[in-house]
């Protein structure tokens, strides 16, 4: 299901850059520290989120969702994601990293409570150009 959904073409050109393999190719990482969670509603799966622990306590996400589910839909499935972290993992702090050109996804992270916290410089290779991608992450709740 995650690698239906990550290679959805509204999704793929989004988290995939020049050195990625093609779309039937792409296979998602398999590893039992890898958490994924995938948000479901009555016409079936719309987004996920991937948590890779970079400490224990610190992990690093990316999440992907379908335009149909842009807006509300998205926003309550992310927050319920975070929830769970917290809830089942020792997780205190998420972050991750957005190209700066998806503007779209930098926007949502910031509705759902996220912090910039940095830019990590040329860092992501996409049309044979290095681009910038915003660094982001929000902690648990205290």
């Amino acid at each position: 299901m995650i690698k239906r959904l990550a290679t959805d073409p509204a999704i793929f050109k989004h988290v995939s850059d020049d050195y990625y393999p093609d779309p039937d190719q792409w296979q998602p990482v398999e590893s039992e520290l890898v958490r994924y969670l995938v948000a479901r509603d009555g016409e079936g799966a719309f987004g996920f989120g991937i948590f890779i622990p970079d400490t224990w306590t610190c992990w690093k996400a990316h999440f992907a969702f379908l335009p149909r589910s842009y807006g509300a839909e998205a926003l309550s499935a992310f927050r319920e994601m975070l929830g769970w972290m917290w809830r089942e993992t020792p997780a205190a702090r998420i972050v991750g990293e957005i190209p700066e050109e998806n503007r779209r996804a930098i926007r949502f992270a910031l509705r759902a409570g996220c912090v910039v916290y940095g830019v990590n410089r040329r860092s992501r290779l996409r049309g044979g150009v290095l681009r910038d991608q915003v660094c982001l992450g929000i902690s648990k709740p205290e």
